[in-house]
Formats: structure tokens, sequence, C-alpha cells
């Protein structure tokens, strides 16, 4: 009886610290303490995938953690496998205006997202269309047209087939990818938006470029919130849960907001250093910015041969640096497993948006970074 008792205590004690953490999550102010265990890989461990002939602009890890697709400046996307390694598929780039060929994309890809039950793909170029595939098969259902201009971020709502997808045109538009239509169109941002993303609420977080704003959307509202912080183009932008976001921009500063207050919570210039000559220094620009959700861990890309960690202090306060984890090229995009046990970085020898610096001996490539935690110390009677 009494190991009966104890047994149920235990999975009521579960049950409660589940709730708990659904509650949090709803909330938005889940924050599971990972950064201090994370130890920084051995520069061996990482691997290298090559594939793509030019820069890798963008990439999203299918929910199961099982696969990776990146698409690059060469117009192509590949689904590689994780455990393997190998390509699980190829998109080729599309020629333009040749009859009765592949569907693909025939100008870069700037940004994609997949839906959370890893059903549908959808990806964005330079000449602004929005191709939704069959993430499973790799198979192009639809092509959204709409915008008039580059299309720079895409993001789907958690739990749905609701596509939030934003361009150079300036507007945030909303499609139901599922019923393959057009929802509504929202304007504001003042300049090129540079990228967007979005949770499970309603809404949707943009970084507008050199306008100089954040905006958090609420889409049954058609409202707008206004965040000012960073002096440069906000080029990146990430959810750490529904109340909290990080953004990185080429003043090379990296911003923690929460959406209660109009400024950054924590602001950390120069995230990623000084370059140029003396007295002529300027900061590396911050090119990609990722975030496992509901955790204080943070990851940031540059050109300043290294990804960097950091730890979100309590209540998303302060910022500090981690460890380095060694890799040359422009880090166009970062995107941490569900499970946090790897982050995958997309590595070009440019930068995603333009072609104002090459670095020659950076390789055009997907690297697979584990993340390895350190032990626990047992609590004494644990």
């Amino acid at each position: 009886e009494d190991e009966k008792s104890e047994a149920r205590e235990f999975e009521e004690d579960q049950v409660a610290g589940r709730l708990k953490e659904d509650v949090l999550e709803q909330r938005g102010r889940l924050q599971k303490a990972v950064a201090k265990e994370i130890q920084a890989p051995a520069p061996a461990d990482i691997r290298v995938l090559r594939g793509h002939q030019l820069s890798i602009t963008c990439l999203v890890i299918t929910p199961d953690d099982l696969a990776i697709f990146s698409a690059a400046k060469d117009c192509t996307i590949i689904k590689w496998s994780v455990e393997s390694g190998r390509k699980l598929h190829v998109i080729p780039r599309a020629k333009k205006g040749a009859e009765g060929q592949p569907p693909g994309h025939s100008s870069h890809v700037l940004c994609m997202a997949i839906s959370s039950d890893g059903k549908y793909l959808a990806s964005g170029d330079r000449s602004k269309l929005i191709l939704i595939w069959e993430a499973p098969s790799c198979r192009h259902l639809y092509t959204f047209t709409g915008h008039r201009d580059a299309v720079s971020g895409l993001a789907f709502r958690r739990g749905t087939h609701q596509l939030y997808s934003t361009s150079h045109d300036r507007s945030v538009k909303v499609w139901n990818v599922a019923e393959n239509s057009y929802v509504e169109t929202l304007f504001g941002h003042q300049d090129a938006v540079a990228a967007l993303d979005a949770l499970s609420r309603e809404c949707c977080v943009t970084a507008g470029g050199r306008d100089g704003t954040v905006r958090v959307w609420k889409i049954p509202e058609e409202s707008q919130l206004v965040f000012y912080g960073h002096q440069g183009s906000i080029d990146n932008i990430q959810l750490i849960n529904e109340e909290h976001m990080v953004s990185g921009a080429d003043d090379g500063s990296l911003a923690l907001w929460g959406l209660s207050k109009k400024r950054p919570l924590a602001l950390q210039r120069e995230a990623h250093g000084l370059r140029g000559e003396p007295g002529l220094e300027q900061p590396f620009w911050v090119s990609s910015v990722a975030a496992l959700l509901n955790t204080d861990l943070v990851a940031t890309g540059s050109h300043s041969a290294c990804v960097r960690l950091w730890r979100c202090g309590e209540g998303f306060r302060q910022l500090d640096p981690l460890c380095d984890i060694p890799l040359v090229g422009f880090i166009n995009s970062l995107k941490f497993s569900s499970a946090g046990d790897f982050l995958v970085a997309g590595v070009g020898q440019e930068h995603r948006l333009g072609r104002w610096w090459r670095i020659k001996e950076a390789r055009n490539s997907v690297c697979i970074i584990p993340l390895r935690r350190a032990p626990r110390p047992t609590a004494a009677g644990s």
C-alpha cells in the first residue's frame, strides 16, 4: 500500500509539474535554465554537410529533429538526414520562362518555414514568390503570389496551418496553407522588412530593417506594437517564448525584449566584437539569431569566425556570453533542434542579403553542432 501511494504521489507530482509548465508556457513566462549546463563542443565534433554551390541563406529543422531543409543563393533546396548527413531530396533551380519543368525557385531563396506538424514547408524568394511544399515528399503543392518585392520572412503559427509572410514591400501577409487561400495584409513598417517569427498566439513579430523598429502584430485586433532600441538595420528576430524575443542588427547589437516594454530589457552592443583598422573599427554585423524555445539559451552568428552562445539572465534582464564555437564564414541562419541537443548553422561565403564581402576560405555548408550538457550535481538525499 505504501509503495502504491508513493507511486501515486510521484505521478501526481509529475502531472502537476507538467501542468504548471504548460500554464507558464501559455503566459510566456516559462524560462527553463539550460544554458549553464551547455558545454562547448570540440571543433572535431561539428559535422559539415556540403551540397550547395553558393551561400546558404536559410534553414529549418523538421519538428521530429530527423531532417534539415536548407536553401541557398543557388536557388536550390536540399533536404538532409540529421543522422546520416546524406541528402534525402534536392529541389533544383527552376529556369525562368521554361514551360513544363518541375517547379522550383529561379532566384535567391531568402526564407523558409515548416509547420509544427511537419506537413508543410514554405519557401520565399527574391522574385516575390512563396512556394508551398509537402515536407515529407518535397512535392510542390501551391504557389502564393501577392507580395510586390522579395519575400524576406516566413513563419507558421504553431499548431495551425496559418502562415505569416513579410517582404521588402513593407507589408505582412496572412495565408491559410491548408485551404490554399490568402487571408489579409497588414501595413506599418517604413522600410523593407528583414525577418519574421511567430509562435502559438495569433500574432507575429517582425524586424523592420532600416526603419529601426521591431513590431508585434496582433492579427485579430489588426493592431501593432512598435519597439525601438537598435541603431542599425534590424536584420533578424526570434521569439524565445510567448512574451520575450531576441533581435540582432548590423550595428553589432543584440537585444532582448519583453512584449510589455517598448525598450529592450537587455542590450548587448558589439555582440561579436569589432573589425577593421585601428581608429576605423566597425562592429561585426549580427547576421543570425536563434533561441531555444522556453529556455534561457540564445545563439548568434556573424562573420567573426564563431557562433556565440548566450545565457539570458533572470527575467531576461541581461545577456551573458557563454562560449564561442569556431566557424569560418557568414553564419546566415541558426536553428536549435526542438530537444535542444544540437544547433544547425547555415554557413556561406557571403551575407544572405548581399555581396558586401566574400570570405574565400569559408565553405558553403550546413553545420550540425552537438550541444552536450554537463551532468547535474545530484543533490543529497535525491
